[in-house]
């Protein structure tokens, strides 16, 4: 029987380098605006027999390898609101991702006014996802989250940062993460099985702290503990470190009160 030509290229496709089919992506990058006015970079790739829910999904989980936020995910739609999140160096830089039936997935990035980026790394760093995706049709589990390894300080830093921009979007960029966070214990509350403790926020605990004008140092961290973390908890003084694995449960404003669940003490 005599091969059909599609039969025929599939195997030379299947030995292409990732840098030619990188090619696609990069041709279709493109910038507009600049750093007075901000800039847009955006650029698209397409993957044959690639459903939306597929896409988003692989997508999503391209991102949470990567360290970025997700802030919002329609599977259904097709689309994915990721950030990269605010440091020293910038504020946080949110992608929008959209994904349509014919396996076309596109990715967008704005910059704010004043605001320098690298079109080449920019380029790079976005192809590095999009030809990473794969065919298919199901939709694709969220991936297992690795562990933060942070200090209970750093981490309030983090989220004042966050807090400064938008604070109801607090909850949206941290929820679900998981953290290995180090402290010292300033309190225990709560009852048997329910126990609560409570981290010394005290900014003398960072090296190299800076006070600034924002609530450093007020915001307070607490964790509420399994219910099979009796003794950790009824063995801690005041003064005492802290090592727990924790994930973020929500932010009381009205308190400045940062709740983590689900602790444990890790030895």
């Amino acid at each position: 029987m005599k091969a059909k030509p599609i039969q025929l290229l599939l195997p030379m496709l299947l030995l292409l380098p990732l840098s030619a089919l990188a090619g696609q992506c990069d041709d279709n990058f493109s910038k507009k605006g600049n750093a007075l006015s901000g800039a847009e970079y955006s650029t698209s790739y397409k993957v044959a027999g690639l459903s939306v829910p597929s896409a988003i999904g692989q997508m999503r989980n391209l991102a949470i390898a990567d360290g970025m936020d997700v802030l919002d995910e329609s599977p259904d739609s097709g689309s994915l609101l990721l950030e990269e999140p605010a440091n020293l160096a910038h504020k946080g830089l949110q992608v929008y991702v959209t994904a349509k039936p014919d396996g076309t997935v596109s990715m967008l990035m704005k910059t704010r006014r004043g605001a320098f980026g690298n079109a080449d790394g920019i380029r790079t760093e976005m192809c590095k996802m999009l030809t990473q995706l794969k065919p298919g049709k199901a939709p694709v589990a969220r991936a297992a989250v690795k562990p933060i390894e942070i200090q209970a300080t750093a981490l309030a830093t983090d989220i004042e940062r966050q807090g400064l921009e938008n604070s109801a979007a607090i909850d949206v960029r941290f929820e679900g993460k998981v953290y290995n966070i180090k402290g010292v214990n300033k309190g225990v509350a709560g009852r048997k099985g329910a126990f609560e403790l409570y981290f010394d926020m005290n900014p003398s605990l960072v090296p190299g702290f800076v006070p600034s004008k924002s609530r450093r140092g007020e915001l307070r961290i607490a964790c509420r503990m399994m219910p099979d973390q009796n003794a950790y908890a009824l063995a801690m003084r005041n003064g005492d470190k802290m090592y727990l694995n924790a994930t973020y449960d929500h932010y009381d404003e009205s308190s400045y009160l940062v709740w983590l669940k689900n602790c444990r003490g890790i030895q």
